[in-house]
């Protein structure tokens, strides 16, 4: 059992102005774009909505305690549905000296009559 991941958008939102406007300053400062034009404030959008997409599915830091007494628990694995029953029938092999043609014929299950 573990505890329900919280994500944070808004914080990710947040975290992502700073992310987006150092990643339209390293476009300016490297000149790949000057700093009038469109491509650094596109580059700043593309920052923030990089940060907030991460915040909202990328993946959560574990709980760093056990969950409080009224927290919410959720069951990771369902109960697994039981096997059929051809699948505890026990498998036969062949002896370990066997010859390499009687090998092939225990794995088909066919048999050489000479």
């Amino acid at each position: 059992m573990d505890t329900v991941t919280k994500r944070h958008p808004i914080r990710a939102f947040l975290y992502g102005i700073p992310f987006g406007l150092g990643l339209a300053l390293i476009v300016v400062g490297q000149g790949i774009a000057a700093l009038g034009t469109w491509p650094p404030f596109i580059v700043f959008i593309v920052g923030i909505v990089a940060a907030t997409l991460w915040g909202t599915y990328g993946p959560a830091k574990a709980p760093k305690g056990p969950p409080p007494a009224g927290a919410t628990v959720v069951d990771e694995e369902p109960a697994a549905a039981p096997e059929p029953e051809s699948a505890n029938e026990p498998v036969t092999e062949p002896p370990a000296d066997a010859e390499p043609e009687a090998l092939a014929d225990a794995e088909t299950g066919e048999q050489d009559t000479v």
